[in-house]
């Protein structure tokens, strides 16, 4: 037998088992739940048989006190109980619980109703046997006879006499000794003893109907019991018996396969397996005796080639880091991936962005004073201080041009706080600025002009890549920087509202701008807090 069949065997044979215990421990959680539900009907019917007798019990005290004091809303409460009992009136929710007792206390109902149905009704749905209900009718129908003599007593004390139709129309003196001898005599508490017999046989019945029900469901949970028990025994036998198997034809010629690909992995060529199996791992035995054999044929030219492809290798690594710390000099990082995957033309819009130009002041007049490699080291010096502040805040710097810096933030990423950022960077380097020219005895200063708004950056050129910005933001930045003073972060009033609420701004007033008429613009002087 080959391996496929062997698996397909054991694979069929735990599925069927797997199966079998399946449906039994499916049985034995029906049969579980049937256990529960017996036990529930019992405590229902236990329930129902208690609302009887509590009910009965209710309307013997409503119409004593009645009778004992007079007062009206003892009847109502007498025929409110007898209208809940026979469907008539809404069933106050959970009416088994303690209800009247509490609402004697204040007259206040202390749980809303619920739906209107009779006791009877009740008892129909609980689909008891015909012996079960027949005891709880005739408690029922004992309980309405009490009823009656419970109504008579009532409507003596009102003065009122059955005229001999069953109706209370005949009118007279009201008769208190008549209705307390009717509640309180001999008859009345026999018949109120003739409601609870039925009862108590009701509930013995029950019981042992659950009992036979509950010890029947127990059996036959014990009998699948055993069924599964037996079933996980066969399944774990099977299990042991199949991995055995599966040892000796699978696992133990695996390990001396996994063996001696570790040693030609090591770099011994040298092993051949014996294989006389004719299945599946015979056959893999035998494949890779075959390609030992052929890395064997082929080993020496890898290694000549290999040696070749390692210098060549070697010298193109350093030419790509080469070209890529290049790239990344003189675009933002994203960018330059775009590149390297192979974009040639990248162009993206972005809505909201915040543009920062800087413009060294004085330093025109300085160049005239000192050398080419001084006025170089002293611009690096300077652009460097700005160049620090650029990933602490999230920016982009676009180009210099001369004494001229070019910031921008929200892209190539776009951010929501674009000229929080901005406002931070232009703050930082202005103190950073300053405190350099402190120290070196300097006589420079810089004007710095931010705007917001909306720009498209995008890759210039085909042999010399540059990464730049267009728009109307750009223009008006410029002309914040031109426009401004010395030692100021002049802005405009588009940056001004996105954050008036954490800085503090000087009004600058309407001025003229190139291209855009007459713009109020502002000084940023730092945060108010």
């Amino acid at each position: 037998m080959t391996i496929r069949h062997l698996l397909q065997l054991i694979f069929l044979v735990l599925i069927g088992l797997l199966a079998v215990l399946f449906t039994a421990l499916q049985m034995l959680s029906n049969t579980q739940e049937e256990v529960a539900a017996s036990e529930r009907r019992r405590f229902v019917s236990y329930r129902l048989a208690d609302e009887l007798r509590q009910s009965s019990d209710d309307l013997t005290r409503m119409a004593r006190m009645f009778v004992q004091t007079g007062e009206e809303h003892y009847a109502e409460h007498f025929q409110e109980i007898l209208d809940v009992r026979n469907g008539k009136s809404a069933r106050p929710v959970d009416s088994y619980l303690v209800y009247w007792d509490l609402v004697l206390k204040d007259d206040k109902r202390p749980r809303p109703n619920g739906e209107a149905k009779s006791l009877e009704k009740l008892m129909i749905e609980q689909g008891f046997s015909v012996e079960e209900f027949v005891e709880l009718r005739t408690a029922q129908e004992t309980s309405d006879g009490l009823v009656r003599l419970e109504t008579i007593a009532l409507n003596s004390v009102r003065g009122r006499f059955d005229d001999g139709t069953g109706k209370y129309r005949r009118v007279g003196p009201p008769d208190t000794a008549l209705a307390r001898s009717m509640l309180f005599g001999d008859d009345y508490m026999e018949i109120k003893a003739e409601i609870m017999k039925p009862i108590n046989r009701f509930l013995l019945l029950i019981n042992e109907r659950t009992k036979n029900e509950v010890d029947e469901l127990r059996a036959h949970g014990n009998h699948l019991l055993f069924i599964s028990l037996g079933v996980s025994i066969a399944s774990l036998l099977f299990c042991i018996a199949s991995l055995i198997l599966l040892r000796n034809r699978v696992l133990r010629p695996l390990g001396q396969l996994a063996t001696a690909a570790s040693d030609v992995s090591a770099g011994d060529y040298s092993i051949e397996l014996d294989h006389t199996s004719t299945d599946e791992m015979g056959r893999l035995v035998a494949a890779f005796n075959l390609m030992v054999n052929n890395i064997n044929v082929t080993l020496s030219e890898l290694k000549q080639k290999n040696k070749e492809l390692e210098e060549q290798g070697i010298e193109l690594d350093k030419e790509r880091v080469k070209a890529e710390e290049l790239l990344l000099n003189i675009m933002p990082s994203a960018i330059a991936e775009r590149l390297k995957h192979g974009e040639t033309s990248i162009a993206d819009a972005f809505p909201e962005v915040s543009v920062l130009f800087i413009d060294l002041v004085g330093f025109t007049q300085m160049t005239s004073s000192i050398g080419p490699y001084e006025l170089v080291k002293l611009l690096n010096e300077i652009f460097g201080i700005f160049d620090k502040r650029l990933d602490e805040f999230g920016l982009e710097k676009i180009k210099t041009i001369g004494d001229s810096y070019m910031a921008v933030s929200g892209l190539p990423e776009p951010v929501v706080d674009h000229a929080f950022r901005i406002g931070n960077f232009a703050l930082a380097i202005q103190h950073d600025f300053n405190e350099y020219v402190r120290e070196q005895g300097m006589t420079l200063n810089m004007r710095i002009g931010v705007h917001s708004g909306t720009a498209v950056a995008g890759i210039i050129g085909t042999k010399k890549y540059a990464y730049d910005l267009w728009g109307d933001v750009v223009n008006v930045a410029s002309r914040m920087e031109s426009t401004g003073t010395p030692g100021k972060i002049h802005v405009s009033e588009a940056f001004m509202v996105r954050l008036e609420d954490v800085y503090q701004f000087e009004a600058c007033g309407e001025m003229e701008v190139k291209g855009k008429g007459l713009m109020t613009t502002y000084f940023l002087t730092g945060k108010k807090f």
